[in-house]
């Protein structure tokens, strides 16, 4: 029961770190008599730092609540066959691709028809703006950082210990939902998305092959593409 309790404090956890450095800095921009306008201005602009301090706090918080139950986040869940890691280098390789294409031109239009017309609490294109600032900050936090932490976490860490607890599909639902909440950043419908059509896949990948090969492959390729796309904008 504590192990599950350690999972769901770091799921939480990791959409909090977000905040909690949004109230850091604010207080600091605050403190240094900045105008409420430029603070915004700034704020936005450092989004990728922003990435960058949460994607660290959450490995870091991770790796120390995880130590006392002798689970390694470096060894557990890596390992595999050798003759099934090219299947799934290449199989994560093709999903990435397939996931980041699909992204790019169905569903980042889709999201952006959706703030539109019904609306969100993040304006329409903001996020992709915010992120294309910084390239060098934003590409260490997605695609050095990001997939190895969040992987680590959802379909790692979480989905061990939920998995002697709950059904599978239970599972694939708490991880999936709770995957797609850490990037709140992004507005509502970016969280449905991600959850959806990221963490759901994901997860059911992790059951299907046993390891996190396949899964890690996919989000490296997939938050690869995401920051070549990003950056060009």
């Amino acid at each position: 029961m504590t192990s599950l309790r350690t999972v769901w404090r770091n799921l939480i956890l990791a959409s909090i770190w977000f905040l909690l450095i949004l109230f850091v800095l604010i207080a600091y921009y605050l403190i240094t008599g900045l105008d409420q306008s430029v603070i915004t201005e700034h704020m936005n602009s450092n989004i990728p730092f922003i990435l960058l301090f949460a994607q660290i706090m959450m490995l870091v918080y991770l790796l120390a609540s995880t130590r006392k139950y002798g689970f390694n986040i470096f060894k557990n869940g890596w390992k595999t066959y050798k003759s099934k890691i090219p299947i799934d280098v290449i199989g994560g390789i093709l999903t990435g691709s397939v996931i980041a294409i699909t992204y790019i031109y169905f569903l980042s239009p889709m999201q952006h028809i959706l703030q539109m017309h019904i609306g969100d609490y993040v304006p329409a294109g903001e996020a992709m703006t915010s992120l294309g600032k910084h390239t060098m900050v934003f590409f260490i936090a997605n695609v050095i950082l990001a997939p190895f932490v969040e992987e680590s976490l959802y379909r790692n860490f979480a989905m061990t210990i939920f998995l002697k607890k709950y059904s599978k599909l239970k599972t694939v639902v708490i991880t999936s939902a709770m995957f797609g909440l850490m990037h709140w950043l992004g507005g509502f419908w970016y969280i449905m998305l991600t959850g959806l059509f990221v963490g759901v896949p994901l997860a059911i990948i992790v059951l299907k092959r046993g390891n996190l090969i396949w899964a890690f492959t996919t989000h490296l390729v997939l938050n690869s593409i995401e920051f070549i796309h990003i950056s060009s904008l």
